[in-house]
């Protein structure tokens, strides 16, 4: 499906390309959005290979509208999306169908490509320039991400940058029952949205690698990227607000009261002070084509794009109270196994014995923290001391041992179970230096349950998930999901990732079974980000009550807490002196850390009195 308007020239070099297809059965369908006499005088005489069929709107809608239109309006089963300044490969139809035709039915895929950027403008400065070589850059960059595998490729960065338009395509009946592109985006962020919005509802994405569009790039690359950072400014506060979409692409929105002290500071000072900022850009700009530093370029992109985004969001008259409100809470859940003595390094890593759990326990409890729910959770209904307390593989010493603490405190955790396991033992780990140990009854599960212990899924027999065939993967996903059910009375809504081991195929399966929950094995606090991808922070033999306390409060221990502000600061950095300085600093600290470490290691009392304390 072509999307076209006030482009002939351009249009007739795409419909020429899609005519020379090696696949032998295809429909053109080319959306005018508007009036226009060049587009209707094509549609009279263009003859191809393929058969063409031509829609056009009375009024200019815009892109979102056009490609819904032609989506409803397509006759085969598969939409492939394509704009009027593109050419493709002979062989672009041929490789998206090939995906398609091979993928099993339980599956719902996206298959989506970068493209070749082909400038057919002269670049008139040394800020376009740099624009341009950045633009590369970043195509290079999401290629990158994407190709990604594993956990990689449910990252948060994936979150922010994947995208449904350009180069996709989709079963027409998906996309159709997705709602579409959200026509209220007529100018930017449509693609991201509905991206997104597709991968949180199951869709897998599937990457392919080759570049078999090249995209005639003719923008005015200055005047587009100042356009694209003032409408993301506009649109979030209607993303968040009245689309409740709150997660990784619309988190700038809220950056002056969330994330490191410099972020919040630097959001503010723009939201304030953002008439004297653009005047400031002006000069930076000016005096980077001058110059041609490309220090001065970097500063005037960054101040441009806050100073863009912020403006436009005040614009939308949303305010500071209604910000800081939006934020929400920080979400932490710990992670652990088996409350038993452990007998080897391998052990320690997964048990934690019961005096130090009781330890951990007493202090949690005069520090003031509570349980949570996993419907509170879901409904971001938490106080700041509220902890989702989790056990993976449901050991049968969490009826000995954590059933009392359940009792006396009135704790809520949740307890993932292998469904296939129960009432046997835990064959996954046997092989992996861990001894052979019980796993719940049926009859102890329930004894729990009515205590207010929740059970979730752990798959049927705790596979690494991402290399098992599609078949298996829907069984271990679907059927454990239904055996707890049928044995619990009750809906299993959360999942925990086997090994913690997830991937784009399993995070759409587990998404597909209706689960509304699922962890993985990632350090870290929880905000904004996908609910199937959720962090827990790891409690097991090497764990003090310092660094529960830390872990509580960050998800990360103090070491990793450490590395990931000097990380995220590294980063931020604008050039690559104080970069290579943060990064040396950070070896420093993490060499005394390890010194510091080893020094508990020779005097135990030490680390002992230290954990008290």
């Amino acid at each position: 499906m072509v999307t076209t308007w006030r482009r002939p020239v351009l249009l007739r070099d795409t419909l020429d390309s899609l005519m020379q297809q090696s696949y032998p059965n295809i429909e053109v369908l080319v959306v005018c959005d508007g009036e226009d006499e060049d587009v209707h005088a094509i549609a009279q005489d263009f003859r191809g290979a393929f058969p063409v069929r031509w829609i056009f709107h009375p009024v200019n809608r815009g892109l979102p509208a056009a490609r819904n239109t032609g989506a409803r309006e397509a006759q085969g089963d598969i939409v492939l999306f394509f704009d009027d300044d593109v050419i493709a490969d002979r062989e672009l139809v041929a490789t998206h169908m090939s995906y398609h035709q091979d993928v099993a039915e339980t599956r719902r895929i996206a298959v989506f490509s970068m493209t070749t950027e082909d400038r057919h403008s002269k670049l008139s400065s040394y800020v376009e320039r740099c624009l341009d070589e950045e633009w590369k850059r970043t195509i290079d960059n999401f290629a990158a991400t994407f190709s990604a595998t594993e956990l990689d490729s449910v990252s948060e960065e994936i979150e922010r940058t994947i995208w449904f338009g350009l180069n996709c395509s989709i079963r027409r009946d998906i996309f159709l029952s997705s709602g579409g592109f959200n026509e209220h985006f007529r100018s930017s962020d449509e693609e991201v949205e509905l991206g997104l919005r597709l991968y949180l509802a199951g869709v897998e994405f599937v990457f392919e690698p080759r570049r078999l569009l090249t995209h005639k790039n003719s923008k005015d690359l200055e005047k587009y990227f100042t356009n694209c950072w003032g409408a993301s400014g506009t649109l979030h506060p209607y993303r968040v607000f009245e689309l409740g979409q709150r997660n990784a692409q619309t988190q700038q929105l809220v950056s002056m009261f969330h994330g490191y002290l410099l972020d919040r500071l630097m959001a503010r000072f723009a939201w304030h002070f953002s008439g004297p900022l653009s005047s400031f850009a002006h000069w930076l700009k000016f005096s980077a084509n001058r110059t041609e530093w490309h220090f001065l370029f970097g500063a005037w992109a960054r101040t441009c794009r806050s100073v863009e985004y912020w403006r436009h969001a005040k614009e939308t008259r949303c305010t500071m109270r209604q910000l800081e409100d939006a934020v929400g809470p920080l979400k932490c859940a710990v992670m652990l196994h088996s409350i038993h003595e452990p007998a080897s390094e391998e052990e320690a890593s997964y048990y934690i014995a019961p005096s130090r759990f009781r330890r951990l326990m007493q202090w949690f409890r005069s520090a003031g923290f509570s349980t949570a729910t996993t419907a509170q959770w879901l409904q971001d209904d938490l106080t700041d001391k509220q902890v989702l307390l989790t056990f993976d593989d449901g050991y049968d010493d969490l009826y000995r041992e954590l059933l009392p603490v359940i009792i006396q405190n009135r704790y809520t955790p949740v307890i993932y179970l292998v469904a296939d396991r129960i009432g046997a033992s835990n064959e996954w780990d046997q092989g992996a230096g861990v001894r052979a140990r019980k796993l719940l009854t049926l009859e102890q599960i329930r004894e729990m349950q009515k205590y207010g212990v929740e059970f979730g899924s752990h798959s049927l027999t705790h596979p690494w998930l991402p290399s098992v065939s599609d078949e298996q993967l829907h069984h271990e996903v679907c059927d454990s999901k239904h055996r707890l059910e049928d044995l619990l009375g009750v809906e299993v809504t959360s999942f925990a990732y086997p090994f913690g081991g997830v991937d784009r195929r399993v995070r759409s399966a587990v998404a597909n079974a209706g689960y509304k929950l699922a962890f993985t094995t990632l350090p870290g606090v929880n905000w904004w980000n996908d609910p199937l991808c959720q962090r827990r922070a790891e409690v097991n033999a090497h764990t003090t009550v310092s660094d529960f306390a830390w872990k509580l409060r960050n998800g990360l221990g103090f070491t990793e807490s450490v590395g990931a502000r000097l990380s995220k600061l590294e980063q931020d950095l604008p050039t690559k002196i104080l970069r290579s300085l943060t990064r040396k600093i950070g070896r420093l600290g993490h060499q005394a850390v390890l010194t510091l470490s080893k020094e508990g290691q020779k005097n135990p009392d030490a680390g002992r009195q230290h954990d008290d304390a």
